[in-house]
């Protein structure tokens, strides 16, 4: 039943890039764009106890983020873009590098690698390692590094002069075992977008899941087991004058009652959900968010890695906790601007004796071309 349903959802994939690739226009109109960015960052992690009572050294980084790409045009059908980042490769969430490392040659891998083919009447399908094409508010679900490698497509539909409605599907393979495709460590996803207006205000309603077979409990060959997840996520966003009000509600459907390598403590841990108010004033911004994460209510390692330190070099456990995020952004202009992010966080549950806490404080910054 498995194979049949791989078959039919590559069948419908390949039917639908072939359906696009027929109303490609031949018209030639190339147009190449380059593009890049740069982060300058200075971070202090405080407080960060561990499980059994201990507490991490206090740490002060000075980093930076690098990346450099390009976008190539060929008409409006056809686009193929490419982007490499700084940082480890081995860790998909982070592109930074730690300054003073007695000037070692940094490491450099593909960010992204893709072809984006549009159809004349708004049907669009990615081809190779691209952006998440499932949409977030914020990172707490899916980290906003974490670029999938695989297949996505989606059409928006619009009614009512000012609403429209944008359904997505994807599969992405994470780990290739060199066989069969049902063999591969692998996510599919499933989502609708609605973008309407509540009287004269902008707002967001989307819903949708993240569907994960075979997946290491840690990531790069480090896993001891493998994992099923079935995670639903709902998201709520409006304008209201110049403030941005949002909330998401994520919940992990699998029944792990009867996995043996889940601890009885964390195996009804599968629910999540944040709420977030930012205020905007010309050049400023100012924001609140308080995140509730259970451990198994997202992929930790593809999750965002900003609020806490907890893990290793190579990934960062960001489930398990509860906590606040203070934020002020001021853009200098729309390429240059400087963030301010200040996260006090504390662990849900414990197998040992306490909680894990942290307290971190960023400045960052970011300018693009």
């Amino acid at each position: 039943m498995i194979r049949l349903k791989i078959i039919k959802n590559l069948t419908f994939g390949i039917l639908l890039i072939f359906c696009i690739l027929k109303s490609y226009s031949q018209e030639i109109k190339s147009d190449l764009k380059f593009i890049g960015d740069f982060r300058f960052r200075a971070e202090l992690d405080r407080d960060s106890r561990k499980m059994d009572g201990s507490y991490r050294d206090d740490r002060d980084r000075l980093r930076y983020r690098l990346r450099a790409g390009f976008q190539y045009t060929l008409n409006k059908s056809f686009q193929f873009g490419a982007r490499i980042r700084t940082g480890n490769a081995k860790n998909q969430q982070s592109p930074h590098i730690t300054i003073g490392k007695e000037f070692h040659s940094d490491d450099f891998s593909i960010d992204l690698a893709y072809l984006k083919i549009k159809s004349n009447n708004g049907y669009w399908a990615n081809l190779g390692k691209q952006n998440m094409s499932f949409w977030r508010q914020n990172g707490l679900l899916w980290n906003n590094d974490v670029n999938p490698e695989g297949v996505s497509f989606g059409k928006s539909f619009s009614f009512n002069n000012n609403s429209k409605i944008s359904p997505v599907m994807g599969y992405f393979i994470t780990g290739s075992r060199g066989g069969k495709f049902s063999e591969d460590s692998n996510i599919i996803i499933a989502q609708l977008k609605l973008d309407s207006k509540l009287g004269d205000e902008n707002f967001i309603v989307a819903s949708g899941i993240i569907k994960g077979s075979k997946l290491p409990d840690t990531p790069d060959d480090t896993g001891t087991f493998f994992l099923d997840y079935s995670i639903w996520s709902s998201s709520f966003q409006i304008k209201l004058n110049d403030f941005l009000l949002g909330f998401d509600f994520i919940r992990n459907l699998k029944n792990y009652n009867l996995n043996e390598n889940i601890l009885s403590t964390y195996k009804d841990q599968k629910n999540g959900y944040t709420g977030s108010l930012k205020y905007n004033l010309e050049k400023f911004q100012i924001g609140y968010t308080y995140a509730h994460i259970e451990k198994y209510a997202v992929i930790d390692y593809f999750a965002q890695d900003d609020w806490l330190r907890w893990g290793n070099s190579n990934m960062t456990r960001t489930s398990n906790f509860k906590g606040h995020e203070i934020s002020a952004k001021y853009n200098l202009n729309n390429n240059f601007n400087m963030v301010f992010r200040a996260f006090l966080v504390e662990g849900i549950k414990t197998t040992s004796t306490n909680l894990e806490t942290g307290t971190r404080v960023r400045l960052d910054l970011n300018i693009k071309i």
